[in-house]
């Protein structure tokens, strides 16, 4: 009976364990030698470098073309081709390869490649924007898909982490390369960018800011996302490399993502205020008179204060606006700046013989 019992119980504990021997074979293991080269040609050297960054060079400028006329024709399906053509996705990924390999010299490269890249997608955003967007003059005359990337939130983030996790997992495999232009579209590179310099030569600097901060997400994120994959597929530095570094060189890119992570949740409370208003006002409006509709709606909340500038259209006369002022305060919970502008819904019918 006791030994029936013993193998069970051997038997129950290397199921449970299997998954956890399999992660820490993997964790613990080298790299094979089809991974570590896979991981190495992300490093060109040589004559072969200049040869890339040339490549690299053109296809930055050609994907933020696209990614710029795609923008300002307000077109999401331009701005995705924009993403399978952009060449951002191999020195970030570089980067977190020679971040847990603790190859300084080769970081560095891919680090400058990727400022080199940086600069020439705003560049060409701001180029792009002073020859194509000659009918913008302000930030309310911006298509949707520039605006779009001018407001990122905490949903951005868990974007990016999760498509550098898969980038990371997906380049020491050559039977899964296939599916890294999926990767490209997930997340956002060279739109971001763009973004950058068409919002910076309509004067719109607060919107730059803030489509490059989802740029400096996404890059950050995917470091980070990309460098613990690589850990776990077993990449480590060398010996006489760093040894020791490598979890401080990993805790500093967790660093940089929460960092980030601080105004992006700003952002994203402001969002989810600002949509409470919007619904706390719509909601008003019926409770006010459910014979008006809403025309035009702009709703901020700032500091537990709304401000709303609203415009109704309806049959009637229009009721006293300081009921719906009241009945906003009411639902939103806090002090409301109203301006309300009413318009009568007339029609007329006319016959000429």
């Amino acid at each position: 009976m006791v030994a029936n019992g013993g193998d069970q119980s051997d038997s129950g504990l290397t199921a449970a364990g299997t998954l956890v021997a399999a992660v820490r074979e993997s964790v613990v293991a080298p790299p094979s030698a089809e991974a570590v080269e896979a991981v190495e040609e992300l490093f060109p050297e040589g004559d072969e470098l200049v040869r890339y960054v040339f490549r690299f060079t053109m296809l930055m400028i050609l994907s933020s073309g696209i990614a710029a006329f795609g923008l300002l024709a307000n077109s999401s399906a331009v701005v995705i081709g924009a993403m399978l053509v952009a060449p951002l996705m191999t020195p970030i990924t570089a980067a977190a390869a020679a971040t847990v390999t603790a190859r300084n010299v080769r970081l560095a490269k891919t680090v400058g490649i990727i400022l080199l890249g940086t600069l020439l997608g705003i560049a060409v955003g701001y180029a792009t924007s002073f020859v194509a967007a000659f009918d913008i003059t302000g930030v309310t005359e911006l298509p949707g898909e520039v605006k779009a990337r001018t407001f990122p939130g905490l949903l951005d983030l868990g974007i990016a982490v999760t498509a550098g996790a898969a980038a990371g997992y997906i380049l020491p495999r050559r039977s899964t390369v296939s599916a890294l232009p999926g990767v490209g579209i997930a997340v956002a590179l060279v739109p971001p960018l763009a973004t950058v310099g068409i919002t910076l030569e309509v004067g719109a600097r607060d919107e730059a800011a803030n489509a490059f901060l989802l740029y400096l997400t996404n890059l950050a994120a995917i470091i980070f996302a990309a460098s613990v994959m690589l850990v776990l597929t077993g990449f480590r530095p060398t010996a006489g490399r760093g040894v020791g570094s490598l979890t401080r060189r990993v805790v500093l890119t967790l660093v940089a993502v929460l960092v980030i992570a601080i105004p992006l949740t700003v952002h994203t409370r402001a969002t989810i205020e600002d949509s409470s208003l919007i619904s706390s006002v719509t909601n008003a409006v019926v409770t006010w008179d459910d014979t008006v509709r809403v025309v035009d709606l702009v709703a901020d909340a700032d500091s537990g204060r709304a401000s709303v500038e609203l415009l109704v259209s309806g049959p009637n006369a229009p009721r006293p606006a300081w009921q719906l002022a009241a009945e906003i305060e009411r639902r939103f919970d806090g002090p409301v700046d109203l301006l309300l502008r009413y318009q009568r819904d007339e029609q007329f019918q006319v016959s000429v013989r």
